[in-house]
């Protein structure tokens, strides 16, 4: 055993850590000293196994509660029996299916809020106000020859015309952005939770966060959600009701000349396309519901890289992940685990059919197993390379893959590469000046210019002229908005890494727990700036404003306009609509000039976009095994675990910030709960720990189940000491743990490249500078 294990204490019987080093190199199950198991079928005693004096200087998260294990009768003289061939004798994941509906097995239904029935219900109301409105105003300006009379160039009719309707659109398209960001981020649970094999084959290549709007999101028909596929589809479509409504008002001459006027009045084909375009919104929604009706497979939303490490804390996926940090691309992923069909939700085993369990898991698969490799336990793993070393910190486990600064900063977005950031630069750069110097150098726009088309509107209200200068207009900064947000939501889902790679590390807080891409617009610039994550704060505020204002503002941009002193109809700008735009796209170049530094530290080896690429990040983590990841029953005690009880009182600030609370898996109430919990049980660890001297003392020494070691009469190693400091941390200041991205040591004694904490004893992880 470890010469530096706890377990060779002077004076103390050291059979209990030898028999229970034994009894895991033959029996299929996890090391978990905070659990009970029931009894196995076999005669068997009860005996206490501490876990974490094998390992001292990597702690794994112990909480003491007195852990019993099932033991058979063995001859202590006798080897240990080979590990049996038998599949059937192996320990393997069964799915589990509660009978009824209880507090310690939910059903696994959970729906974000955005998506409940209630939600999805005010939506639909709104879009068919909208439609009311539309079919209201076109039928009585065909039966009453028009709306109102006009007046001038941007007065309020001309407000209520050319500005309003679209920037009612652009709220519901906002919502309905919002609506497609939460179905993205469940709908690959909810593959995993379906009942057929090819959802869940293809679940894990889901993506977990929208990545952009100009174009249509098509992979949920190859994954066996056509509902899902359609709704996306009708998604995109909507995005052409914008400009259709900016051109959907126009004015023409009622009347003779001497006593006619002008009036606006609606354009019926423009009306009654954005109508269908509603309709057909409101069957995508309805189709939505439907699909929403299934089990998800949730028991809270899924927002941040530390959910996702909570789905696999026991799960016996991870083996197959083996060496995935350093591949390239999705295809490579999809070439490794392409047959696999994994599944999420309720588990047991068949040697413990009452250990009920939640997460991702194999049907069928067997549990994670474990050695014993120079006194610490090591997992073993199906594809551990020939040439492995399983003793920590031998060359054979040094990975020059994994240290290369290639392979380390290989992957970003295509368009944050450094020649398409300087692409985007040059371009806009000039597009800009141009601009400026077409509309100002003898106010070419704001006189006026011949439209160069027909003028003249017909009965139904179309005008080739105003058509053309409102949807064009419209279209463009359509498209400037959809890829501003395209860098926003780069950025946001990003950020976690950007925070995990610094030197130090980041608290929970502000990395694992950080859920910018499920974020509202406001709540996402709230909680960047409290977090100091500049970048973000700008991008996620530039892009909510640019929704607000760059359509809107193109909209009544332009107006065919009559100048009876030269007797011509010239397109005229409205000044202030033009001056205000030119002030926006100055922002948005100078948000444009913000992509030049700091990009290094959001590369990643590959993308971090879908289950499968965040998996490869997470399999080896001995985070995996940390006590705040050991069965959280709610969002809310996974949060408090991580972050402690005192995350509710610092102030009204932390109120303010979590206009979402982290993750959003519960009430405030639900987390004060949690807190007390935690606080609880942080009481219990002071007590456990309490010492007669200080660590490195002769002093007599209490472990965690509550028993005195003979104190030692040499000076402990410093590795142990730090083990003991790390541990009593965790347990009672988790808030301070810092996490990061980098090259660790994992389970299974190797090199990995991933999350992890930044420190555990001794041990530190290697970042990239």
């Amino acid at each position: 055993m470890d010469s530096e294990s706890l377990s060779t204490t002077p004076g103390v019987d050291d059979t209990p850590y030898i028999r229970f080093a034994i009894d895991q190199l033959t029996r299929d199950e996890e090391v978990r000293g905070s659990r009970k198991y029931p009894a196995a079928g076999r005669g068997s005693s009860t005996q206490d196994y501490p876990v974490q004096p094998l390992i001292p200087q990597e702690p794994v998260g112990y909480v003491p509660q007195n852990p019993t294990y099932d033991v058979p009768e063995r001859n202590p003289s006798r080897p240990p029996p080979p590990e049996p061939l038998n599949v059937q004798q192996r320990d393997i994941f069964v799915p589990y299916h509660p009978q009824t509906k209880s507090v310690q097995f939910p059903a696994l239904r959970f729906l974000p809020s955005i998506l409940r029935p209630l939600w999805l219900a005010i939506f639909t109301f709104l879009c068919i106000l909208m439609i009311t409105g539309m079919i209201v105003s076109a039928v009585w300006s065909d039966t009453y020859s028009g709306l109102l009379d006009y007046g001038s160039l941007g007065d309020g009719r001309y407000f209520l015309f050319q500005y309003l309707p679209t920037i009612f659109g652009m709220i519901i398209l906002m919502w309905l952005h919002q609506i497609a960001a939460a179905v993205q981020r469940i709908s690959p649970f909810m593959a995993l939770a379906d009942d057929a094999s090819k959802p869940r084959s293809e679940g894990v290549f889901l993506d977990l966060f929208p990545t952009q709007f100009l174009y249509p999101t098509l992979q949920h028909f190859r994954a066996g959600q056509p509902l899902i596929g359609i709704f996306f589809v009708i998604s995109w479509i909507f995005l052409f009701s914008i400009p259709l409504l900016g051109s959907a008002y126009n004015v023409r001459f009622y009347g003779d000349l001497r006593n006619g006027t002008w009036r606006w009045l609606a354009v019926q084909g423009v009306i009654w396309t954005v109508v269908v375009l509603y309709f057909v919104l409101i069957a995508g929604i309805l189709l939505l519901y439907v699909q929403l009706r299934k089990p998800t497979g949730l028991k809270w939303d899924p927002r941040s890289i530390a959910d996702y490490a909570a789905l696999l804390e026991r799960s016996n996926v991870v083996g197959d992940y083996n060496d995935t940090e350093i591949l390239e691309d999705a295809e490579d992923f999809r070439e490794r685990l392409a047959s696999r069909t994994d599944r999420l939700g309720y588990w047991n085993t068949s040697r413990r059919p009452n250990d009920i369990f939640y997460g991702i898991g194999e049907p069928g698969g067997g549990t994670r197993r474990y050695t014993v490799v120079q006194g610490r336990i090591r997992e073993k793993q199906d594809f551990a390379p020939d040439d492995a070393d399983l003793e920590a910190g031998r060359p054979g486990d040094i990975r020059m893959d994994i240290r290369a600064e290639a392979v380390r900063r290989r992957y970003l977005p295509w368009f944050l590469t450094d020649s398409y950031v300087v692409g985007w630069l040059v371009s806009a750069s000039v597009l800009y000046l141009a601009f400026l110097i077409v509309s100002f150098v003898h106010n070419a726009v704001i006189d006026g210019f011949r439209p160069l088309v027909p003028v003249a509107a017909n009965p139904a209200g179309f005008s080739s002229s105003n058509f053309l200068y409102s949807f064009l207009p419209i279209l463009l900064t359509m498209f400037l908005y959809l890829f501003f947000q395209t860098l926003d939501l780069a950025f946001r889902r990003l950020a976690p890494f950007e925070a995990l790679s610094n030197p130090g590390g980041a608290s929970a807080e502000v990395s694992i727990l950080l859920d910018y891409s499920a974020r509202l617009p406001i709540s996402v610039t709230l909680t960047a700036v409290a977090n100091h994550h500049w970048r973000v704060a700008f991008f996620s505020f530039m892009s909510f404003t640019n929704a607000l204002t760059l359509p809107v503002l193109a909209s009544g941009l332009f107006f065919t306009q009559y100048y009876p002193d030269d007797g011509e109809l010239r397109v005229a700008a409205h000044p202030a609509a033009y001056y205000a735009l030119c002030v926006f796209l100055a922002f948005y170049l100078v948000g444009l000039f913000m992509l030049i530094r700091g990009r290094s530290n959001m590369a990643l080896p590959h993308e971090s976009r879908n289950l499968a690429e965040m998996i490869s990040w997470l399999y080896q983590s001995r985070m995996l095994t940390d006590r705040a990841f050991s069965r959280p029953a709610t969002k809310a005690e996974l949060v408090a675990r991580l972050m402690g009880p005192v995350y509710l009182d610092q102030g009204f600030g932390r109120s303010w910030r979590s206009l979402v609370m982290p993750g959003a898996g519960g009430s405030k109430t639900n987390l004060r709960a949690a807190a007390a919990k935690q606080q609880k049980e942080q009481n219990e660890i002071a007590a456990s720990f309490s010492m007669p001297g200080p660590i490195g003392s002769g002093s007599s020494r209490r472990d965690p189940r509550g028993q005195y070691f003979p104190g030692q009469q040499h000076e402990e190693s410093a590795d142990l000491r730090a083990a003991a400091i790390e541990k009593r941390r965790s347990l009672l200041d988790p808030g301070s743990i810092m996490y990061g991205f980098g090259v660790h040591w994992g389970r299974d004694g190797r090199e990995h490249l991933g999350i992890d904490r930044v420190q555990r004893g001794e041990a530190r992880m290697m970042h990239f500078d």
